[in-house]
């Protein structure tokens, strides 16, 4: 659509050197069009025309399609609403009535409408009556052999069904499952049929001695059966179908040959079938099945591989329902590498809180840790350092899952995504523990002269007398605490920024400057936090305590 400025600067371009005649012409044709823009009616003359139409559903019978007589005055004209439902309870009109709506409250009259409900009989304005309902003589609810009568939003919205979401139900479950239990019966019915089959099939073959001999002529039977007796053993189970009387495989339409296309029959139905690899219309079904107990020595003979050959048909009667077993027990790889993904988070968030208290106990002024608090604090945090790592592990693994679909791809991402947001709010608030690490260790406690005590404080301080004092077996083991737990720090601090990092770089590829801006800041409290463990273990002095106590440093061994 051209706008009034596009028309203007096309005119003052391309025809501001027409010539007179023309350009009179364009004059008259603007004018014209003015001419008929001051015709038209105005919006709200519009709006009062269009309240006058019938908007409502009409009594009269719908006309019938064939060509026959018209319809007679009498037959065609339809009955009035007003004058068969009864009109008792309809609200008598007065000077000052207001719309009994209570959100409305307008002032009826001839601009805002007075008119009753045909239903509860209340008056309404205009607005609050656009509905309409089937009524029955006594002015209720008939929507099958009731009249369209005008009616309140309020009757309109109460009345039976119009919350049913649902709508009308007709239930033929019972129907569906009497006509289907026809079907599933015989189904079960082959199921067990072939069931029973095979497994008689199969205790013949896994132990052939507990049957009595079939032929007569033979006295002893030897557990590697002969082809021959192996087919008496086949045959006894199920009767097999002539070879003569089948030309083609019923299953693939093959003609059989003597040599180079042999017939098979299905150890179970007994029909002829091709072997073909291809079509797969019968194959050997390898079996194991558990050999029956020796009754004199009364032990089991172990499980014996057997080998059956079916068709494709009774193949998946007997195994339909264990395959479906299967593959819905199946579990692709992006649903496992999920599920190992939310485990890491479940183990995460159960550890969370543990870490938690024990910071606040570490925390607490008039309760200085004891040892093992400490080392059971470092050793939560090596658990919950490991399992972020390993949760970082899995969340990339789903990223980097090969995938040709783009709904695939994007949901990866988004998984990734959520991971790193996951990481980034548990893991980086313990960037606090080495302070609160510091201030929990036993050289913050202070003596009553108001120096720090403890032989970790005196080393440090470098204060000889204090030195003197310690126990030269309880300075070294603190200096070696506070070394190693300095450390873990160091590596804790370091896998944050190195994740910190990572995601910066990822959240610059999607463009996402206020997330790098506010992972920047976290980058530098972590480098800061860096500098000042290094600098907590260049102050340690172990030459000092392993020469005070007459033992090498581990620097020097």
């Amino acid at each position: 659509m051209v706008t009034l400025l596009q028309l203007n600067r096309h005119l003052d371009d391309n025809h501001k050197n027409l010539e007179e005649v023309k350009q009179d012409e364009v004059k008259d044709w603007f004018k014209s069009q003015m001419v008929k823009a001051k015709k038209f009616q105005p919006l709200a003359v519009l709006n009062q025309k269009f309240k006058s139409l019938d908007v409502f559903e009409s009594n009269d019978p719908p006309r019938s399609p064939n060509l026959g007589p018209s319809p007679t005055p009498q037959e065609r004209a339809a009955p009035d609403p007003d004058e068969v439902i009864k009109r008792d309870h309809w609200q008598r009109h007065g000077a000052y009535d207001s719309c009994s709506d209570p959100a409305c409250g307008k002032r009826l009259g001839s601009t805002n409408g007075n008119i009753n409900c045909r239903k509860c009989g209340k008056l309404f304005c205009d607005e609050h009556t656009m509905y309409q309902m089937k009524l029955s003589r006594s002015a209720q609810h008939e929507p099958v052999r009731g009249l369209w009568c005008r009616v309140c939003e309020t009757c309109y919205k109460s009345r039976d069904g119009y919350n049913d979401h649902n709508g009308f139900e007709n239930d033929l479950t019972a129907d569906f499952v009497k006509f289907r239990r026809k079907t599933v019966d015989k189904t079960l019915l082959e199921v067990s049929r072939l069931e029973k089959r095979l497994t008689r099939l199969t205790q013949l073959l896994a132990d052939p001695l507990s049957e009595p001999p079939i032929s007569p002529g033979s006295i002893l039977w030897s557990f590697s059966l002969g082809k021959s007796q192996r087919k008496q053993l086949e045959q006894s189970v199920v009767t097999w179908e002539d070879d003569a009387g089948v030309a083609r495989c019923p299953f693939c339409q093959q003609e059989f040959s003597t040599y180079t296309f042999r017939r098979h029959h299905c150890r179970l139905c007994g029909r002829v079938v091709c072997g073909d690899p291809s079509t797969d219309c019968s194959a050997e079904v390898g079996l194991n099945v558990t050999a029956r107990s020796n009754q004199s020595t009364e032990k089991a003979n172990g499980e014996i591989g057997v080998d059956v050959r079916m068709c494709k048909d009774c193949k998946k009667t007997v195994f339909s329902k264990q395959d479906f077993s299967e593959s819905l027990a199946h579990k692709p790889p992006d649903v496992r590498a999920y599920e190992n993904l939310v485990q890491f988070e479940r183990g995460i968030r159960l550890l969370l809180p543990k870490f938690q208290r024990l910071l606040q106990a570490l925390q607490d002024p008039e309760k200085p840790p004891t040892p093992a608090t400490l080392g059971e604090a470092s050793k939560i945090r090596k658990r919950l350092t490991d399992s972020f790592g390993q949760y970082n592990v899995a969340a990339r693994r789903i990223r980097d899952l090969p995938t040709e679909s783009p709904t695939q791809q994007r949901l990866q991402q988004a998984i990734f995504q959520q991971a790193g947001s996951f990481l980034h709010i548990h893991m980086l608030p313990l960037k606090a523990l080495p302070k609160i690490m510091k201030h929990a260790a036993p050289s913050d406690r202070l003596n009553p002269n108001g120096k720090p005590s403890g032989a970790l404080a005196s080393i440090k301080l470098n204060d000889t007398d204090a030195v003197s004092q310690a126990s030269n077996s309880s300075a070294i083991s603190a200096m070696e605490m506070e070394e190693r737990a300095l450390r873990e720090q160091l590596i804790v601090l370091e896998e944050q920024l190195f994740m910190v990092k990572e995601q910066i770089a990822d959240a610059s590829k999607r463009r996402k400057f206020d997330e790098v801006s506010s992972l920047s800041q976290n980058v530098e409290d972590l480098s800061r936090e860096i500098d000042r463990v290094q600098g907590q273990l260049g102050q340690l002095d172990f030459a000092a305590v392993y020469g005070g106590s007459g033992v090498q440093s581990p620097a020097a061994r």
